[in-house]
């Protein structure tokens, strides 16, 4: 997850800041950013577009599109607690494989 990384470049339009997303880097298989196991705020990569959601309605992001800065700051801070969820769920995953381990020696 450390490795993914979105590409933004900021852009100043009629003196507001806006962000244009290039794309992804790192990002191989089609699934590659959490989204299954988050429930309300989510975000994943399908075919290089960016899914997100707030919890009340998804939102795509293709490369070439340009978001305003208040809603470059909120999918940032969404990113950023799916993060956490997601080594959260990854955390308890290798405790309950471990706890299996331990359990059938």
């Amino acid at each position: 997850m450390a490795d993914v990384l979105l590409k933004f470049t900021r852009v100043l339009k009629n003196e507001a800041t806006f962000y244009l997303f290039e794309g992804f880097e790192n990002v191989k298989s089609r699934w590659e950013l959490p989204c299954e196991y988050l429930s309300g705020s989510h975000f994943a990569t399908w075919n290089g577009v960016l899914l997100y959601s707030d919890g009340s309605a998804v939102k795509t992001l293709p490369p070439g599109s340009v978001i305003t800065e208040n809603e470059y700051i909120k999918l940032m801070k969404l990113i950023e607690l799916g993060k956490k969820k997601l080594s959260e769920i990854q955390a308890k995953r290798i405790h309950n494989i471990s706890s299996k381990s331990a359990k059938r020696k």
